[in-house]
């Protein structure tokens, strides 16, 4: 029996020249979209079977099926958790016997990793035709990945490098900074060490708000208000952008072509995030050194010599766990 995610017979890799297309689709640069892709995709397009790449979610299957499936969360367990722990190329066939557009409904395809019930987001009829379609190769995986960015209204957030707003809807509410991080980090590999500026809009305050206003020539009281809002409206009409309000990375560069003030703040990445830490433990080092110090000279001389090896053993004690905790996060 031929089933709609059966694959072709001699799939191709994706190329440059296919992420140059999709990416002018979008109006991105080539490298965010390698970004996205890089962090968003599971990584292969096909199983061994030859078939699409796919992962069956039975608590998204209709309820009243899940004894037929042999899909039963434990008490007081969330029905997404036991699909991590349940879920099986079994239960799958199963499914498909029982309803096959449901199926299809309830699984994650491609690379890309896109429900089968978001199948009208991307275009698509039904989930089996859209299945269909990425079974025909990578690109096409690709492309539906980008019929649902355009269908989920994302494009503005990746010509924006708005990382941020990308993560919340591609990936929900959980990490939306640690998938965010991510992106940012795939970008600067793929756009040779480019950072991204720090994206923008109305209620943000801070360092970064203070420079968009001097570049604007407003006052900079460092609140993105009413008058801020207009003033960015403006620069992005006169620049042919979309007037949405929202500084992200081509707001800047229109920024940049009229100002000499210093360049904004970069969105970090989780190695920038490590390196904070180490700076604000090496602070806090420091500060007990200076009071240990401070106390020595009020001590004899051994008892001087017990509380620095005490410090010292306490210190790598500490260093030791957060190291442990960064391995395993």
């Amino acid at each position: 029996m031929t089933h709609p995610w059966t694959g072709a017979a001699h799939p191709r890799a994706l190329t440059d020249a296919d992420f140059s297309e999709a990416a002018r689709r979008l109006g991105c640069e080539a490298a965010a979209l390698h970004a996205i892709w890089e962090v968003e995709a599971a990584g292969r397009h096909f199983d061994a079977d030859g078939g699409v790449v796919r992962r069956f979610e039975p608590h998204h299957f209709p309820r009243r099926h899940w004894p037929a499936l042999g899909f039963a969360p434990r008490a007081n367990e969330a029905p997404w958790r036991a699909s991590l722990r349940l879920s099986d190329a079994a239960m799958f066939r199963r499914a498909v016997r029982i309803d096959p557009e449901a199926a299809c409904r309830a699984t994650s395809w491609g690379a890309p990793q896109i429900m089968g019930f978001n199948h009208a987001d991307a275009g698509f009829d039904s989930a089996a035709e859209m299945v269909a379609h990425m079974a025909r190769g990578a690109p096409q995986q690709l492309g539906a990945f980008v019929q649902l960015i355009e269908g989920w209204g994302l494009g503005p957030a990746l010509r924006a490098h708005d990382w941020t707003s990308f993560a919340r809807r591609y990936n929900g509410t959980g990490q939306i900074d640690t998938y965010a991080r991510r992106i940012e980090a795939a970008w600067r590999r793929h756009a040779g060490g480019a950072r991204s500026p720090v994206v923008l809009r109305v209620g943000d305050r801070g360092a970064g708000v203070v420079r968009l206003q001097a570049a604007l020539g407003i006052a900079e009281d460092g609140a993105f208000g009413p008058e801020t809002l207009a003033a960015v409206r403006a620069l992005q009409h006169r620049a042919g952008l979309s007037v949405d309000g929202v500084v992200g990375a081509q707001t800047w560069a229109a920024l940049a072509r009229g100002s000499a003030t210093p360049p904004p703040p970069v969105q970090p990445t989780p190695a920038d995030a490590v390196i904070e830490q180490v700076k604000d433990w090496s602070a806090a080092t420091g500060a007990v050194a200076a009071a240990l110090a401070a106390v020595s000279q009020a001590l004899p001389p051994d008892a001087v010599t017990v509380l620095m090896v005490g410090a010292v053993g306490l210190g790598l004690m500490a260093a030791a766990a957060w190291l442990l905790r960064r391995v395993r996060a």
